[in-house]
């Protein structure tokens, strides 16, 4: 398929390649709410704690990430996101642990489960079935059961729904509760109506960057919670529309990567703007059109949660965008099993 400024979008929703994970997008505020309640439900480790530690990788790490961003803005209860081969040395029982795998079969997860026992951590586990959730139950460690049968990084938002919940249970924190989240979810669908195949081509800004993505290398600017949209896109364009693409940071990355931007051909950048941005940022932010290549500017408002929300769902459509004008299977995935594969034997080995 050729990338057209005019693209033809009535197979989206007929191609079972793309419709599936269109449909999964489309629902986003229901998975939220979702998790929202099985967090709420879910059994805790006694206790009082200082902070949140949420262990996981990919999509299950980019859950724990949301939430890590909104805590910083909106919080002084800390949440930290780990994604080593192993947990944290400072991890102790004044900490809560949420280990989390969709799937519920990566190694690391398993490792870090056991390693929690031996340490006699304060965890709980957040799965969709797999032998996580089995081993967990062997060990009685506390599980939350989401969702089976997505795929796993489309299911971000059922997880940051139930991590939501957990942190405002252990947290106290209003702003980062079920109500809030809720809140911003069910404006979800009025926002998916600006970026869905159906709406006017030359407002869409998902469609937009996913022009540009498939034509470019494109580089993504963000602030705090934007930052982690812009994180998700990179993530997302990778494993959806196999592209390439760097994300930085405000104020971080202007102090290093910024300089050698210039020597990537053919690049576009995009800008994550958000309302909340402080004086500091907003002058970086544009100093910053006048230095990169030219691209877009894609602005966020409505509070830090729904904004993290939909630009995360924004982040979601560019890809599927992406993979469509590039006639490429968004779901399938061929580099990422055979790592995860020869990971496993070499861990089911050293037993």
């Amino acid at each position: 398929m050729a990338v057209s400024d005019d693209p033809d979008l009535s197979g989206i929703r007929k191609d079972q390649r793309y419709s599936a994970m269109l449909s999964q997008i489309e629902r986003q505020h229901l998975m939220y709410k979702s998790g929202l309640v099985s967090g709420s439900r879910a059994e805790l480790p006694e206790g009082s704690f200082r902070s949140m530690v949420v262990y996981g990788l990919g999509g299950s790490a980019m859950a724990g990430r949301m939430l890590e961003s909104l805590a910083e803005i909106l919080s002084d209860f800390p949440v930290h996101v780990s994604d080593g081969s192993r947990l944290p040395k400072w991890v102790g029982r004044d900490d809560l642990l949420v280990i989390v795998s969709y799937s519920g079969e990566t190694a690391e997860c398993m490792l870090a489960l056991e390693e929690s026992t031996s340490r006699s951590l304060k965890a709980v586990v957040v799965a969709s079935g797999g032998k996580l959730l089995s081993r967990s139950a062997e060990l009685g460690v506390p599980s939350v059961t989401v969702e089976r049968g997505l795929t796993p990084r489309m299911a971000v938002p059922e997880m940051f729904g139930v991590l939501a919940a957990l942190y405002h249970r252990v947290s106290g924190n209003a702003a980062i509760s079920p109500q809030s989240i809720s809140e911003a979810a069910d404006r979800l669908p009025t926002y998916f109506s600006t970026i869905s195949p159906e709406s006017k081509i030359e407002d869409n800004t998902a469609l937009k960057c996913a022009g540009l993505a498939s034509r470019s290398f494109l580089v993504s600017i963000g602030w705090a919670h934007t930052a982690v949209a812009g994180l998700r896109l990179r993530n997302q364009l990778a494993e959806n529309a196999k592209r390439v693409s760097l994300s930085l940071r405000v104020p971080e990355d202007l102090h290093n990567a910024i300089e050698g931007l210039h020597t990537i051909p053919g690049q576009s950048a995009v800008l994550l703007r958000s309302r909340l941005e402080t004086k500091d940022v907003s002058a970086q932010m544009e100093a910053l059109k006048g230095m990169v290549g030219p691209g877009l500017e894609v602005s966020f408002s409505g509070g830090a949660v729904f904004e993290l929300l939909s630009a995360v769902m924004w982040a979601d459509m560019v890809s599927l965008y992406a993979s469509y004008l590039l006639n490429v299977d968004p779901v399938e995935l061929k580099v990422i099993p055979k790592i995860r594969q020869s990971v496993t034997s070499t861990i089911r080995g050293a037993r």
